[in-house]
């Protein structure tokens, strides 16, 4: 009987150690690895690299490993053309993760079509995206988490159910605050919500009183933040007004309790405020909550949210290849477009008509002086 259930064990020893000395399924990620926002890309290429981690240890996919691929692009679209071709024609990969960026993943998704090769847009935000893909004339783009265009009609719809029919919005001066602004605004106007103003605070201000004082006297129902470099003067600002319309949008929670007084704080100066978060660790799921202890204990860091969208779109990908029983990237382009995996946040990775999937996410606010998650919005 020992001799047996030794055979069997070097049986099995051999067998997987023939599996894993096959050569991997290749999976191509370009995204920023190098430069000022490098550390943007690692937060991604961290998120992949945990969930590779825990596919192979479970035995890979097809009998072989899942390798990752990467390529950088340095927030550069000629960068991320070139990183792109590379991972494509020189690599060989079955699909592409990326790009991190609007302007690289703009650049990135007609050369991923061209060549036929899966492209899931992982962390991008831009709606352009989801036109784009799919029924939109590309039909190897996939884009998994939510754009700006599901946040704002998220935001909008819970608003609605609380009675708002009035608001103002204020942005800072980039690219991705400007965007949400203006999803915002249509959503608005979509959820029969009337925008009364929207401002953008120009890029250096640092006094921003009299931009509140404008907003506040058309009386909105809430202010609308979409700020980033404008978010501590922005409370500041919020806390001297003394006004205390509530907030909401995208807001800066950190920002907000690093910058506002305790004695505001303790008195429920912000206790009304009601952002929308396409992440945040608070979410009370044990799935979330293991992947926020294994992220801990192999990098010593707390996960962001490209971290998670990076891990599930890994695992989306590679159950795409276990279903179609295939690496090849047509197989794989198929089996996308039928997937059907849970997500850690709620809901189910299904494709539309774009080749979008509509995940939950979160409204959360302080409460108790803590982050909390509010209510679940969107899936």
């Amino acid at each position: 009987m020992r001799l047996m259930s030794a055979l069997l064990a070097v049986g099995y020893a051999i067998t997987v150690s023939s599996a894993f000395a096959a050569d991997p399924v290749r999976i191509g990620v370009t995204t920023i690895l190098s430069g000022p926002n490098a550390d943007r890309g690692q937060s991604e290429q961290y998120g992949v690299e945990l969930a590779l981690q825990r596919i192979n240890e479970s035995g890979g996919v097809l009998g072989r490993p899942v390798e990752a691929f990467y390529a950088d692009n340095a927030a550069d679209p000629a960068a991320g053309i070139a990183a792109a071709k590379q991972l494509i024609e020189q690599q060989r990969v079955s699909v592409l993760l990326g790009a991190l960026v609007t302007p690289v993943t703009r650049a990135v998704m007609p050369v991923a079509n061209a060549a036929k090769v899966p492209l899931v847009i992982d962390i991008s935000a831009g709606q352009e995206f989801v036109d784009a893909a799919g029924s939109g004339g590309y039909d190897y783009v996939f884009k998994t988490s939510p754009s700006d265009g599901d946040v704002a009609t998220a935001m909008m719809q819970w608003l609605k159910t609380r009675n708002v029919q009035r608001i103002v919005i204020l942005t800072d001066d980039n690219d991705f605050n400007r965007a949400n602004a203006t999803a915002m605004e249509a959503a608005a106007t979509a959820a029969n919500i009337r925008t009364l103003s929207s401002e953008i605070v120009a890029k250096g201000t640092t006094n921003l009183a009299p931009a509140l004082e404008r907003l506040t006297a058309l009386h909105p129902d809430r202010i609308v933040t979409l700020l980033s470099v404008s978010s501590a003067a922005f409370f500041r600002a919020y806390e001297q007004s003394g006004e205390g319309i509530p907030l909401a949008g995208r807001i800066d929670f950190a920002s907000a309790i690093a910058n506002l007084s305790p004695q505001f704080m303790a008195a429920g100066g912000l206790d009304q405020a009601a952002g929308i978060s396409v992440f945040t660790p608070s979410v009370p799921t044990p799935a979330v909550q293991a992947f926020m202890t294994s992220y801990r204990a192999k990098y010593g860091l707390a996960p962001t949210q490209r971290s998670i969208f990076a891990f599930e779109a890994t695992q989306l990908v590679v159950d795409a290849i276990r279903r179609a029983k295939s690496d090849d990237p047509a197989a794989v382009q198929q089996a996308l477009r039928s997937t059907q995996m849970p997500s850690m946040l709620g809901g189910t990775f299904a494709m539309d008509e774009h080749n979008h999937s509509h995940t939950a996410m979160q409204i959360v606010g302080i409460r108790g002086s803590k982050l909390a998650v509010l209510d679940q919005v969107g899936k």
